[in-house]
């Protein structure tokens, strides 16, 4: 029989970034650095602009754990310290090994230093290697290209299109964009970022 995968909450630190559990002390932090509105054009939720309607996010994120199906996570700039974004895994399926990483965010001041590509490199890290997984998947709007430019630099493999996935909150029918990395490919895609991430500044 299968192990079933195990993916627990640990604190995951890299050379940019440090993922910390996403917890109801995060609610003040994570106001500022969410409130920008290019952050939440394709994430079918309207701009957190109030430290409520953060707080309805964070406790969102904790009820969804306690329920099971997301590990969320706070994103800090090792260098200064803030927290400046957001990612969980979600779909989680422990029996079949395979998990998403999504609810992915930084703020747009941190989108061109690596702060994004690193925080999925670590979960990515982390479950293959820790956890057991052999599959982990990432999703987006068919019309976020800036996104699946991201997804496509983390090594990702392109699967194909889900049309018509969902109905968003103003109405648009999404088609999402999903690829993976399975557990065979992960040592390549390893190396690859790896090499990538010896550009990066050391803190």
């Amino acid at each position: 029989m299968n192990e079933l995968m195990e993916l627990g909450q640990p604190v995951l630190t890299g050379r940019v970034v440090q993922l910390e559990p996403l917890t109801f002390e995060s609610t003040a932090e994570l106001a500022e650095a969410a409130n920008h509105a290019a952050i939440w054009t394709y994430l079918d939720e309207p701009t957190p602009s109030t430290s409520e309607a953060v707080s309805a996010l964070v406790t969102e994120a904790v009820e969804e754990q306690d329920q099971g199906v997301r590990i969320p996570y706070i994103i800090r700039d090792r260098k200064t310290g803030a927290a400046v974004g957001s990612i969980s895994f979600i779909d989680i399926q422990p029996r079949h090994r395979g998990v998403e990483i999504g609810w992915a965010w930084v703020t747009p001041e941190h989108w061109s230093t690596g702060a994004a590509r690193e925080a999925s490199y670590l979960l990515m890290r982390h479950a293959f290697e820790t956890a057991g997984a052999i599959r982990v998947v990432f999703k987006t709007d068919s019309r976020n290209l800036r996104s699946q430019r991201a997804i496509e630099h983390l090594g990702a493999t392109k699967e194909g299109v889900f049309r018509n996935h969902r109905i968003l909150r103003d109405g648009h029918v999404r088609h999402s964009i999903f690829y993976s990395v399975t557990a065979e490919e992960w040592p390549e895609v390893r190396r690859t970022l790896d090499l990538w991430r010896e550009e990066l500044p050391v803190e």
